[in-house]
């Protein structure tokens, strides 16, 4: 399974992303400063932001990529916490439900914190267990007893997985480090 990002330009306004390189299975940590193209990297990872120029491959990969975006609220499509772990297409029981401490109910997923709403999102797409994993700031909103758990959830998973974050001590030591500067990706 690659991905690959062959002489890939994506331009916002006056800013322009440059990306010419290829993202083996494993899992890969980006960092970068507010506005340096963390999440325009991502939407263009899981196939939702077209490049200007150049070209987005996928290959190898069996299922479509997921994609979890910073803000949790976002993903909600069920009026349930039951409803909503179905609309993942996962039942609840699997293993990331455990760890993070969430349960099916009858409570509506918007009154939830925003660190349970976390856990939640989290525990249904680590269930669905895709070969292509793009989380933007997955750390953010969870409290600092939810934060190893994500990364040992990150440790465990087979696939590419792809992490915007500015929280980088809490990735798995055997990430490979990319920081995003000055338009480009540069292997760390």
């Amino acid at each position: 399974m690659k991905l690959f990002f062959d002489s890939v330009k994506i331009s916002r306004d006056e800013f322009t992303l440059s990306v010419n390189e290829t993202f083996q299975e494993g899992l890969h940590l980006f960092s970068g400063k507010v506005g340096s193209g963390k999440t325009t990297l991502a939407l263009a990872a899981a196939g939702l932001l077209a490049p200007d120029a150049g070209v987005v491959r996928h290959d190898g990969f069996e299922s479509r990529p997921v994609l979890l975006m910073q803000f949790p609220e976002y993903h909600v499509t069920g009026s349930t916490v039951s409803e909503e772990i179905a609309s993942w297409k996962v039942f609840g029981t699997e293993e990331p439900f455990g760890l993070l401490g969430v349960q099916a109910s009858d409570r509506d997923p918007i009154t939830l914190s925003r660190g349970e709403l976390r856990r939640l999102e989290l525990a249904c797409v680590f269930s669905r267990e895709p070969d292509l994993l793009i989380l933007d700031e997955p750390y953010a909103s969870l409290d600092m007893s939810a934060k190893p758990i994500l990364t040992t959830l990150l440790e465990m998973r087979r696939g590419t997985t792809l992490v915007f974050s500015h929280e980088t001590e809490n990735v798995p030591d055997n990430a490979e480090h990319w920081r995003i500067s000055a338009g480009g990706v540069h292997h760390e």
